[in-house]
């Protein structure tokens, strides 16, 4: 007779276990977040009744502290090296800047932005407006490669190569791409593009920073502090490092600063250019705001999305399903997003609801 061995759980328990609302890898200790809302709760007028999302990005904010490291005799040390990741949009931007002129505790020893090979145009120049302003440390630029050649290629392989045979996403990390049904439901594909397009190429340069040899580990003791810029608005975004030697620091949220106390930053500064939104040009995740914004205003742009929207319609093997850029599950170019929305987000567009759950916290900062 044999048993039945215990696997993982399915998908379901896994839910169910998770069913308290802090999701799961994320950064802040579960006790400590439910101390924090516990003072929360009782500290806040009756009047106010924030949800349990709301509650949890303030517990969140709350419980956020600037990290301590600590050798084998129990006596405080410095991290090995301090590496701001530059997406070169507001968060990242405006904390690197405000490193550069003093107003953060510590300073980064390098600044690393990961190019995907299809940023908007105003963020390249927005790259090089920062190399010469920012003279504290190094700017690297890093890349895996072109994620738009790479998806154009993935969903049109070559008659009678080996990609023919296997999957979009065994062909590609994937953006989280729509794909419609022929009966017209609209699923959403495993996202894996941050990590491989930017997280990856950014490890292995601080691995090459500290001299790491490929397929070498990295000295134990080491420690490299990686400074995130997710605002106090998207804390929920805050995710535990996967290396033993890495440890994510957000310094936005430990000064208590949203996303629109970094944009009345740069207005009260009256020096600095105001960045955009950092993220790839056809990014699924883009709100309607910022699809009327790149239609209106970067046209080039927003045909380039279409050409690859257009492109990667049948990318998917042995199904009949379509892949499409917009969560409408239609052709991009067919959309007029100048037309008034029936409901406007109460956000407006500063704030991408989609993004919250953005895997890495690294796009669209």
């Amino acid at each position: 007779m044999t048993t039945k061995s215990k696997g993982k759980p399915g998908y379901r328990a896994q839910g169910k276990k998770r069913a308290d609302g802090v999701k799961h890898g994320f950064a802040i200790n579960p006790e400590q977040m439910e101390y924090e809302r516990r003072k929360l709760v009782e500290e806040m007028s009756t009047k106010l009744k924030p949800n349990r999302k709301q509650l949890n990005t303030m517990a969140a904010v709350a419980a956020t502290k600037e990290p301590e490291y600590f050798d084998e005799e129990g006596n405080k040390r410095e991290p090995t090296l301090r590496i701001l990741s530059l997406g070169a949009g507001v968060q990242s931007s405006c904390l690197a800047l405000m490193a550069q002129e003093g107003l953060t505790k510590h300073k980064p020893d390098y600044m690393i932005f990961a190019d995907t090979g299809w940023e908007p145009s105003f963020v390249y120049e927005h790259v090089e407006y920062l190399k010469k302003a920012i003279t504290i440390c190094p700017i690297i630029t890093v890349e895996r490669s072109n994620i738009r050649e790479d998806l154009i290629r993935a969903a049109n392989p070559v008659k009678g190569s080996n990609d023919e045979w296997k999957s979009f996403a065994g062909r590609v990390p994937n953006p989280p791409l729509f794909a419609k049904r022929p009966g017209g439901k609209v699923g959403m594909l495993y996202r894996q593009c941050t990590h491989d397009y930017k997280v990856i190429p950014i490890q292995k340069k601080m691995r090459e920073i500290l001299g790491v040899k490929p397929r070498h580990r990295v000295k134990k003791g080491t420690i490299v502090e990686q400074w995130i810029g997710i605002s106090t608005d998207e804390a929920m975004r805050m995710k535990k490092a996967r290396m033993y030697w890495l440890e994510s620091r957000w310094p936005l949220i430990e000064m208590k600063m949203s996303r629109a106390d970094c944009l009345r930053w740069y207005k009260d500064s009256g020096v600095h250019p105001m960045p955009g939104k950092s993220s790839c040009i056809g990014c699924p995740y883009h709100h309607n705001d910022q699809w009327k914004n790149m239609q209106k205003n970067y046209p080039a742009d927003f045909e380039d999305a279409c050409e690859v929207d257009d492109k990667i319609r049948k990318g998917l093997k042995n199904t009949e399903a379509e892949l499409f850029l917009h969560k409408s599950g239609v052709p991009l170019r067919t959309i007029d997003f100048q037309e008034k929305p029936k409901q406007q987000n109460l956000f407006g567009e500063t704030f991408d609801e989609e993004f919250a759950d953005e895997c890495e916290g690294l796009c669209g900062v």
